[in-house]
């Protein structure tokens, strides 16, 4: 395999692995903490702060379980298995990984360009 190869396939894992809203939540969570390692709690609780947009003392109930168990059972395993995060599913622990730079770098370059595709399909573009 080449280089070339074995990027082209690390670069498709973290696509696939940033496909989904919460997996990218965590990114900018992590991004923004000055902890070394953040609990799964934490993390439920602040990505269902930002689903709801209530603040994170609203962040309770039915959402926020839901929103731990999704990402206890898919997303966390998800962003490990890519190497982006560490996930200690025993303790319910996360921390960055060998792929997290380059994880946060693709979604800070993407998601503005997304924006201005999503904004121009919908007819909201500015004149």
């Amino acid at each position: 395999m080449t280089d070339n190869d074995e990027l082209e396939d690390l670069l498709s894992t973290l696509y696939h692995a940033l496909r989904a809203e919460r997996r990218r939540y965590v990114i900018g969570i992590l991004e923004r903490t000055t902890e070394e390692i953040v609990t799964t709690r934490e993390l439920a609780r602040k990505t269902t702060s930002m689903e709801l947009g209530v603040p994170e003392r609203q962040a309770t109930g039915e959402s926020y379980r839901n929103t731990y168990n999704a990402l206890s059972q898919t997303h966390l395993p998800t962003l490990s298995e890519a190497g982006i995060i560490i996930y200690d599913s025993e303790r319910q622990t996360v921390m960055p990984g060998a792929n997290f730079e380059l994880a946060a770098l693709l979604l800070d370059t993407n998601t503005p360009t997304v924006d201005v595709f999503t904004s121009l399909l919908s007819g909201d573009e500015k004149t």
